[in-house]
């Protein structure tokens, strides 16, 4: 398996040919955590395990004269229209009780790490829901408050338990005018879907280009280790494995790759997606990076999560706690263009290829309470700097139209 570095996590030096080249040569830097985002000047190299001539086509990511053609209801012109549809079908949900408040007592030699442990939530969550600080001192016989699932710091998820219909599906330019009329006129491949659990609507831009992930294969790895982790344990609250945390929240390439074996390869995460409605993603066999993808099929994965398909709520909630604790450095683009007052859970990914650059992201947002699932795929950005501002300016323009709601 060779594992293609998605300049998240990988190493600034230059490799011996550059991926524009069409081959990719090197390995990560020795420090595989490496958070810091790549300039455009910094062609992030390959990780480690890659063969010096292994090639890097970029034939199947991007999107194409034929695969990434806007359908005809696409390239009309854009026309507002109101934002809830005449006839939603929004997802039937099945009564669950208000789960009661959950505490712990302290007892001699407690820790709020040790504490975390035991009950499936971070520290910091175990923290913040007592007002403490993550490094204070515990006092025997003290009580602490165990935050509730679903409970994933300001971002709110829904009850479990609910059933998912088939979303209605709708041009973009029916939702967002203002956004499509900005993805065509930017350079390069752009694709978008936009899901709104309100009413059960997935809303696409130039839905059947294909992409090559980059890093954002690494959210298909999680699903799989957290289903894995809930089938041999229903009652499961924790993931099973350390790599999860480095692999989302640094986006650790050599963590992607030890997990994707670990998780039993590209079948098996072929065979996650597929059990869950994920249709048109191809994991590649040869270099997990260059897996293929649509910006339907990633909302898609992203509203199974949301909804906590296939796992329980604790393991919901470490998904949802490892994409909205995404590092500093690579908190660009649709963080970037949200409003102070939202939040998010995300994941990106960002590649050098033989005509520029791929820069993607994917996660939800809440925008003025509303909940909206993304997925925004870029290629043959000029640069890096432009991908990000692609970005940015895509999630700020739908953050207006939300906002005016």
């Amino acid at each position: 398996m060779l594992a293609i570095a998605c300049g998240d996590g990988a190493s600034s030096r230059s490799p011996a040919k550059s991926v524009a080249t069409g081959v990719v040569t090197g390995r990560v830097a020795s420090s595989p955590t490496d958070t810091a985002a790549p300039t455009p000047s910094q062609g992030p190299t390959a990780s480690a395990g890659v063969s010096p001539t292994e090639p890097v086509s970029t034939t199947p990511p991007l999107a194409s004269a034929t695969s990434g053609v806007p359908s005809a209801a696409e390239t009309a012109p854009p026309t507002p229209t109101r934002m809830v549809p005449p006839t939603p079908t929004p997802a039937k949900a099945t009564p669950t009780p208000t789960q009661p408040a959950q505490y712990h007592t302290v007892r001699a030699g407690d820790t709020l790490y040790d504490i975390s442990r035991k009950y499936g939530v971070s520290v910091d969550a175990l923290a913040a829901a007592n007002g403490l600080t993550s490094d204070a001192p515990l006092a025997v016989g003290q009580r602490l408050r165990i935050p509730a699932a679903g409970e994933v710091g300001a971002l709110k998820l829904p009850p479990p338990g609910q059933t998912l219909t088939t979303p209605q599906e709708r041009p973009l330019a029916q939702l967002a005018p203002d956004v499509v009329a900005f993805l065509r006129q930017r350079r390069g491949a752009t694709a978008a879907a936009i899901y709104l659990p309100r009413t059960n609507t997935l809303y696409t831009y130039n839905s059947g280009a294909r992409f090559a992930m980059a890093s954002t294969v690494k959210v298909p790895i999680m699903a799989t280790q957290l289903a894995r982790a809930y089938a041999a344990n229903p009652n499961a609250v924790q993931s099973g494995t350390d790599l999860l945390a480095p692999m989302i929240t640094i986006s650790d390439n050599d963590a992607a790759t030890n997990l994707l074996a670990a998780v039993g390869g590209p079948p098996a995460v072929t065979a996650e997606l597929r059990a869950r409605g994920v249709a048109a993603t191809t994991i590649n066999p040869e270099a997990w990076g260059l897996s293929t993808t649509t910006a339907p099929d990633m909302a898609l994965l992203m509203r199974s999560l949301y909804y906590g398909e296939r796992l329980n709520p604790r393991l919901r909630d470490v998904a949802f706690r490892l994409m909205s604790g995404i590092v500093t450095e690579q908190r660009w683009g649709v963080p970037a263009g949200l409003p102070a007052s939202s939040t998010v859970a995300f994941k990106g990914g960002w590649l050098p290829v033989q005509r520029g650059w791929l820069v993607h992201q994917m996660g939800v947002a809440v925008i003025d309470d509303e909940p909206v699932i993304f997925a925004y795929f870029n290629s043959e950005q000029p640069t890096f700097e432009y991908g990000k501002q692609t970005l940015r300016r895509s999630m700020e323009l739908l953050s207006a139209r939300e906002e005016k709601r």
